[in-house]
């Protein structure tokens, strides 16, 4: 029994037993064999499944390569998609990688996860991706759109839907479908208030609406950075402090400096 005790005590330590050895008793022999074999057995079968699990591993490294790489191509894809939306509203496709650059900037002051200021890096640039939908003659119009060109053109929230209404594209849907959503639930398409906005949503608003702002377009000159700032801190009758989140609003102020910065640049 001693020197089963011991063997007990080898197992604990090692995980495997000591050579059998010789026992007093007929039964303690047959049992420490028996221990031995169930073991020996059990051993194996966890090699087996550590192998398996490597394999499984690997398989599962290849395919979360292969998804990011394919979700990559679609997002270069859809960019394109993009490009030519702002092309037939304002001339140019530097919009999307402003607003793509500072909403990445915003994200990161909030200190949101990794994988969220990834995700929104990726796909802020797709916030008007809809727009491929709308007639051109709404986007090219040079003067005011009547009531029912109007509420086409607020449709192109919703026709995001065609492109990025796939799995791994919840952010991207997220932010092309609520990035007019008001803080206030004055804004559309579906008049969603406070925290029933997704928080990449509500960054991306607010830099479009700066961009809007400091962009020359057929039927204006952009602003200043002073003056698009006094506008979103205060408000000017259409835009409105109540329009952004408290927080982001924040600290949209607090790193305005780095914001002006990061525009001027990208111009």
């Amino acid at each position: 029994m001693n020197k089963l005790s011991i063997a007990v005590r080898e197992i604990g330590n090692t995980g495997t037993l000591p050579p059998a050895g010789n026992f007093n008793l007929v039964e303690t022999q047959e049992f420490y064999e028996t221990l031995s074999a169930i073991l020996q057995e059990l051993s194996a079968t966890m090699e087996e499944l550590e192998a398996t699990n490597q394999e499984l591993m690997r398989s599962y490294d290849e395919i979360r390569l292969k998804s990011e790489e394919f979700k990559r191509l679609l997002v270069n894809i859809s960019e394109k998609l993009a490009i030519i939306a702002e092309g037939y509203d304002e001339n140019t496709g530097q919009h999307i990688y402003r607003v793509k650059n500072l909403s990445k900037l915003i994200a990161e002051k909030l200190n949101l996860s990794e994988e969220k200021i990834e995700e929104i890096n990726m796909f802020a640039s797709l916030h008007d991706i809809g727009k491929i939908f709308i007639p051109k003659e709404i986007l090219l119009k040079p003067g005011k759109l009547t009531p029912e060109e109007w509420e086409e053109m607020k449709k192109h929230t919703i026709y995001a839907r065609r492109i990025l209404d796939v799995p791994g594209f919840e952010t991207a849907l997220n932010i092309a479908l609520y990035h007019h959503e008001n803080y206030d639930g004055t804004g559309y398409p579906f008049g969603l208030a406070n925290e029933e906005i997704p928080t990449e949503a509500q960054i991306v608003k607010i830099v479009d609406v700066y961009d809007a702002l400091r962009s020359d377009r057929p039927y204006k000159k952009g602003m200043t950075h002073e003056e698009a700032l006094e506008i979103i801190l205060k408000g000017d009758g259409r835009t409105l402090p109540s329009h952004f989140s408290p927080k982001i609003l924040e600290v949209f102020k607090e790193n305005a400096d780095e914001i002006r910065e990061t525009w001027e640049k990208l111009r």
